[in-house]
């Protein structure tokens, strides 16, 4: 039954998320870590992150039973009853918001609670509508960069809203990637994304400019002072092979080749950026 109850918080999300918060919570720590500020930090917004998770699993139960990919889940399989994976929701969101309100400060609960709300309550809903839903939940995307970095501050400034845009330029292309590989899983379950609406075509093109955007931006951060020469020249070697694979998946008939390979290649690109961000202070 754990394993259950596991897989309904979706653990890749949530670890990704946590890369985000590291990364930005490194950058900024600088000589004065707080170990147990940052166990708190990544204790608390990935209870809330991870109980987002499970209330997206209970509104998407009718679609998850639609696709390939999904149709084993535990909800729609009835392994668990939806009442026990709502209180369990409840429960692990509301331990996150203790931990991060009596333990962190309340700017990255306030933080983690908006990105509970962007995607549990828009995102979710907005892609059975729109064509802009997966625009809308990068914005829920890339607040764990913003946690990260309140929880030591406690405040934001501009390079934490630059961060906060660089982090959405990388989720498109990202889950665009996604749209393509698994689209005919989309169109059986009747949502409205770009790469359903617009095209194939149309949604590489897109995912090979908002890779330029976020390759551009890495540049800013080093232009503005943010972030070192030695973070821009080892950053540019895996962006710009990212940007490339972008280009010529523009050229590519199958679209699958790929399109996965972009998809895998933005993880590594992400934990890359994090990592150079976090020891960045110590170049």
């Amino acid at each position: 039954m754990l394993k259950y109850y596991l897989e309904i918080i979706k653990p890749r999300i949530v670890l990704g998320n946590i890369i985000l918060i590291m990364g930005s919570f490194l950058f900024t720590s600088h000589l004065s870590f707080n170990f147990v500020l940052f166990i708190s930090t990544i204790s608390g917004a990935s209870l809330i992150i991870a109980s987002s998770c499970v209330f997206n699993n209970l509104i998407d139960i009718k679609i998850d039973s639609k696709m390939c990919r999904t149709k084993n889940r535990a909800l729609v399989k009835k392994l668990i009853r939806p009442i026990s994976a709502g209180i369990f929701g409840v429960c692990i969101g509301l331990l996150g918001i203790f931990i991060l309100g009596a333990l962190v400060n309340f700017l990255s609960m306030f933080l983690s609670i908006i990105g509970f709300i962007i995607y549990v309550f828009i995102y979710t809903f907005l892609k059975r509508t729109s064509i802009y839903s997966t625009f809308v939940g990068s914005f829920s995307g890339s607040i764990p960069s913003l946690i990260g970095y309140a929880a030591v501050n406690n405040t934001l400034d501009l390079f934490s809203l630059f961060l906060f845009f660089v982090f959405i330029f990388w989720q498109m292309p990202h889950f665009y990637a996604i749209s393509i590989v698994y689209i005919e899983d989309y169109k059986n379950a009747n949502l409205r994304f770009f790469s359903i609406e617009r095209g194939i075509l149309k949604t590489k093109k897109h995912i090979f400019y908002y890779i330029i955007c976020f390759t551009i931006s890495s540049f800013i951060l080093t232009f503005l002072g943010y972030l070192s020469y030695i973070f821009l020249c080892l950053v540019s070697i895996i962006n710009l092979y990212w940007l490339y694979i972008s280009y010529m998946n523009i050229k590519e008939k199958n679209n699958l080749k790929l399109s996965r390979k972009i998809f895998f290649l933005s993880i590594i690109v992400v934990v890359v950026f994090n990592f150079l961000i976090a020891v960045d202070s110590k170049f």
